[in-house]
């Protein structure tokens, strides 16, 4: 059973390897592309580093030159789960019903759970272990350009780095391959991946990443020029303070023109703020958690999965 099912997706496994290693070469070009301007430039000190002794001119020539690709390439990494779901998960099964194939399957004196598992072993563990294995290649292959992208623990830096990519990508190939057991419709079950992961992915980041841990808090006086809160962390919120204590608003939009950041604070107002906020260093923790989460979700619909093979007529 295990060589049947390699000669019917091998096609789609070799198309697999060929994207994450190609997505590996282009991270790898740019990676050693970023060093060399860092090391031309002498500030090689400065990528997690900022301060007087990092020239910003050198620091903002570098920023130029990555920019485009910090920002746009991230996107790529984005869609890779989402489309190998659709593209490997979703037709797993359903072709087989298309093409009437799983009767064989089934009738044969495998029983229906190894026809099952056989399949999604096959097919699904290599191609969730290439994707950790890029995720953790790309937050290797980004570390050179920390200082274009932020932080780590922003959008998309975040969900393009580390062991999420793979965790993504098994609860992708997980809605798929249940899809198409379930509407036994190759293009219905595309459609429907890319739907329930986009709906998954998403609520989890806005509802509940920011509750892995809890936020850190700093208090300064609406005078301070500087910020205390490091440029690289995810900033949760603000709330603002008058002289007696009280909470009060406060609009950017009305800063004037020329405005330093306590002028228009304290021509609202504001005496003190507190900032809540998630440190850089919180990204593996945040990474683990998160990976975590998809995995079980994605172990809940194999279930639901393996339950609807059973119930094959």
């Amino acid at each position: 059973m295990t060589w049947v099912a390699w000669r019917q997706h091998r096609l789609s496994l070799l198309v697999v390897f060929a994207l994450v290693l190609v997505t590996a070469a282009v991270m790898l070009w740019f990676r050693i592309a970023a060093l060399d301007h860092l090391a031309a430039a002498g500030i090689e000190g400065c990528v997690r580093v900022e301060g007087e002794r990092c020239p910003q001119g050198a620091m903002a020539s570098f920023a130029d030159a990555f920019e485009g690709y910090a920002r746009n390439f991230p996107m790529v990494l984005l869609g890779l789960p989402a489309l190998l779901g659709m593209f490997t998960g979703a037709p797993l099964f359903a072709r087989d019903f298309e093409q009437g194939t799983h009767i064989l399957g089934l009738t044969q004196s495998i029983s229906r759970l190894r026809w099952w598992s056989v399949k999604v072993a096959v097919v699904g563990l290599p191609t969730v272990a290439s994707m950790f294995a890029l995720g953790l290649f790309s937050a290797w292959a980004f570390d050179p350009l920390y200082y274009v992208t932020r932080g780590s623990l922003l959008t998309p830096a975040f969900e393009t780095q580390g062991p999420v990519l793979g965790a993504y990508t098994a609860l992708a190939f997980a809605i798929g391959t249940t899809a198409g057991l379930v509407l036994r419709n190759t293009v219905g079950a595309m459609a429907l991946t890319l739907v329930l992961y986009l709906v998954l992915m998403v609520g989890v980041g806005v509802a509940a990443r920011s509750h892995y841990a809890e936020p850190a808090h700093v208090t300064a006086s609406a005078e301070r020029e500087t910020s205390p809160v490091p440029d690289d962390a995810w900033r949760l919120g603000s709330v603002y303070y008058d002289e007696q204590g009280a909470v009060v608003p406060f609009n950017p939009s009305a800063c004037q023109d020329g405005d330093t950041s306590a002028t228009c604070l304290t021509r609202q107002g504001v005496v003190e703020q507190r900032t809540a906020f998630h440190p850089a260093d919180r990204f593996w923790l945040f990474q683990g958690v998160e990976s975590a989460i998809h995995l079980v979700v994605g172990a809940a619909l194999l279930g639901v999965g393996l339950w609807r093979v059973g119930r094959i007529a």
